[in-house]
């Protein structure tokens, strides 16, 4: 039975030296070598690195293809504390941005998918973030949980965008992020979800996975990943992360992009092989049969297959002769071989995902990129019996003239056994939508950011998108129809109207110079136009009728440009990295104090003056627990939910008010005044009558587990409940 195919119509990623499709799409075509040597603000390579192979403790080549400033986060974005960002693993982080990016990619506003059956699929290996903070046990509190834990990769993505179909992680190794998009389109046939988002992250924080691969013999001594070359010797490490929105072709309308299509996809393990770390040939043959006969696609009418990548004479030639088994040597043209590992180092968890996105980019453009470090064949490959070719420059997708669309596999393998294989079809042809505006009725480009600087960043890149992109890519209906009703449209905002591209551009540079004022109209546009353009930017909305005839496709504009800061348990230096864990950790670990509650007595004069004296000091508390200034943290009317304070924060907190001011209070206390102004009565009250002994020991145990436990909707509903309990009282 053949399976309902799968539109890929979105893609957001992190890889080396690229942030964006394009960016990727470009180095892949230059044959861009995006490894380099690992600094030592990493870790202190220069005290790990041994190219002798049987050193213990020891890595091997001190190459690798790494992520610019990955202790750097933007808290707009997550609208969390920056105490809990400064807990979390990296790699969830790189994956939240990615999914963001993806969901604009794929042009869904957020708002449209919340409460939807969406499902996240993710693929995640290493966890060196939770061995470094478990190098000081003292450092492990509730936020390392939440941080850590590899479940929750996925589940802070549905979490942040209210996404209620499946949440699951994959961990079969390098072939994890291939397994979890194999998971989705499993869920997408069988109606579990609408949409899904999938994909996998890799991120090297530690040295400790690279020793342990180190000696296990898998790292390259010549410090480059050549898959296909007679000179492989093993593989380098990379970094990256990806992410792609996936849909049934089925609901796939005229205004989506779609890069590629999904067709069929298997996962099967070798079983007893000869040692588990060995490549089996009839595994990989078979799992790339399934994917064909599900798929409904002849084997031999695979254009091109896009190679795990391994970097090992035996390994890259097992897949090679899977391969030529199925598809047949007696092609009329050869099937094209590639590896992006060569590209951006062999990404591990990561690996399947920017396979996936290499042969979807190379597809939408109907291209195919060289691939580089191949300067004599493998000898174990006999390329010609088997129909196989290396693709070694940039050219033209092959037309074997038989109609049939372009097509593509995806190979993965792993270290324990996993093997899985996709296959992708070049997207079918969707007619634009009728109607369009021609250019001399006005554009209305419309922007939005969550930050003043992010709003005159975006701008700036648009402004160069405009300015670089005169293909069909950028055509400016096009654009303008995506930034209006494909984007969700953040607090701060900005109108640009303009009868064609250079007059937008113009309007622009405008805003750009004089970011206070958010209309900017040529002389000589129409007035439905800039009324249109008034309402967005007083509701963050345009509506279609006020523009009519205005529809397009969706493209790629430039990614949201998060405004990163560095928030990095800062004790974890490269020195403590680097080293065998201990115990204890460096004093100046210890976060300050907050300032200003130092020799204050709350007991003393009038009423009025102590709870106004105590209002201060809960919001300094507050503040201490967030990790924002005090003198920047507006409580006035808001809970301490709204403030941003979770279950595990609040028991944080209500430790520190027991402990400042030398009372035992009930855990139930912040749950019952869940605002300041009424918690620092009911404190007040509690000094004045020194009433706050503490509830008996069973007690406040169970409670303390039950109030962590809490979601924030349980919290948010225990809260009103309490509320409208003291508002019964008083009418009482």
């Amino acid at each position: 039975m053949r399976c309902e195919a799968i539109a890929v119509v979105g893609m957001g990623l992190r890889f080396p030296g690229a942030e964006c499709p394009r960016t990727l799409w470009r180095n892949l075509c230059k044959g861009l070598d995006a490894t380099g040597d690992i600094p030592a603000s990493r870790w202190e390579m220069g005290l790990l690195h041994e190219p002798a192979p049987d050193r213990p403790g020891r890595i091997r080549n001190r190459r690798a293809g790494l992520l610019d400033d990955v202790a750097s986060v933007d808290p707009q974005a997550f609208r969390l504390s920056k105490r809990e960002l400064r807990q979390m693993d990296p790699q969830h982080r790189v994956l939240f941005e990615c999914a963001w990016r993806a969901l604009e990619d794929a042009g869904i506003p957020f708002d449209t998918l919340r409460g939807s059956n969406t499902g996240v699929f993710v693929g995640i290996n290493f966890s060196d973030f939770q061995r470094m903070l478990a190098r000081d046990w003292a450092a492990l509190d509730g936020y390392s949980l939440l941080g850590t834990t590899p479940s929750f990769a996925a589940n802070r993505i549905s979490h942040a965008f209210d996404l209620r179909g499946p949440s699951t992680c994959s961990s079969v190794g390098c072939a994890s992020s291939t397994t979890a998009l194999h998971e989705a389109c499993r869920s997408l046939m069988l109606g579990e979800v609408d949409c899904a988002i999938a994909g996998g992250v890799e991120l090297m924080l530690s040295p400790d996975s690279s020793i342990m691969l180190s000696q296990a013999g898998v790292l390259s001594a010549r410090g480059q990943c050549r898959t296909l070359d007679a000179g492989a010797d093993g593989y380098i490490r990379g970094e990256g992360a990806g992410l792609v929105v996936l849909k049934p072709l089925s609901r796939v309308d005229a205004s989506d992009r779609v890069y590629a299509v999904i067709r069929g996809s298997a996962v099967n393990h070798n079983g007893r092989n000869e040692w588990i770390m060995a490549s089996s040939v009839e595994a990989q043959t078979e799992v790339i049969r399934q994917a064909c006969s599900r798929g409904g696609v002849e084997a031999e009418s695979l254009d091109y297959v896009e190679l795990h990548g391994s970097a090992f004479l035996k390994g890259d030639a097992a897949e090679a002769i899977a391969i030529g088994a199925v598809l047949g040597g007696a092609r009329t043209a050869p099937c094209r071989l590639g590896a992006v590992s060569n590209n951006l180092g062999y990404l591990g968890a990561a690996a399947g995902i920017a396979q996936f996105i290499k042969v979807c980019l190379s597809l939408h453009h109907r291209t195919l990129p060289p691939t580089i470090h191949v300067d004599s064949p493998n000898p174990h490959i006999a390329f010609g019996e088997l129909g196989l070719r290396i693709q070694s420059e940039l050219e033209a997708w092959p037309d074997r003239g038989t109609g049939a669309p372009p097509r593509a596999g995806v190979v993965s393998t792993s270290l324990g056994g996993s093997n899985a294989f996709v296959i992708l079809e070049a997207s079918p042809e969707f007619p634009l939508t009728e109607g369009i505006a021609a250019p001399s009725s006005g554009h209305l480009l419309v922007l939005s950011a969550l930050t003043p600087e992010a709003l005159r960043q975006q701008s700036h890149q648009v402004l160069d998108f405009l300015a670089e992109t005169t293909d069909p890519a950028g055509r400016l209906e096009d654009v303008c129809f995506t930034a209006m009703f494909k984007r969700q449209h953040h607090r701060h905002r900005v109108a640009v109207i303009a009868g064609g591209r250079e007059g937008l551009m113009r309007m622009l540079k405008a805003f750009i110079d004089s970011p206070e004022q958010t209309l900017w109209v040529e002389e000589g546009q129409p007035t439905q136009r800039v009324e249109a353009a008034r309402t967005y930017l007083e509701s963050g909305r345009v509506w279609r009728e006020a523009l009519p005839g205005r529809e397009g496709r969706c493209v790629s504009l430039p990614v949201y440009p998060f405004q990163r800061q560095r928030l990095w348990p800062e004790w974890l230096s490269p020195e403590v990295v680097s080293r065998a864990p201990s115990l204890s950790r460096p004093a100046a670990a210890e976060a300050p104090a907050p300032h200003g509650t130092a020799g204050k007595d709350f007991r003393e004069g009038a009423s009025e003056a102590r709870e106004a004296r105590l209002l201060e000091f809960l919001q300094e508390q507050v503040a201490a627990v967030l990790e924002v200034e005090p003198a920047g943290l507006d409580a006035r009317g808001r809970t301490l939910f709204e403030l941003g304070l979770n279950s595990v924060a609040l028991v944080m907190l209500k430790g520190r008010i027991a402990q400042e001011l030398g009372v035992a209070l009930p855990t139930t206390l912040l749950f019952e005044h869940p605002r300041l102004e009424s918690l620092a009565a009911r404190l007040r009250g509690l000094l004045d009558s020194q009433a706050g002994a503490p509830p008996e020991a069973g007690e406040d145990a169970a409670l303390v587990e039950r109030i962590s436990g809490l979601s924030e909707a349980q919290a948010r509903e225990l809260i009103a409940r309490k509320l409208a309990e003291l508002s019964l009282e008083e009418v009482g």
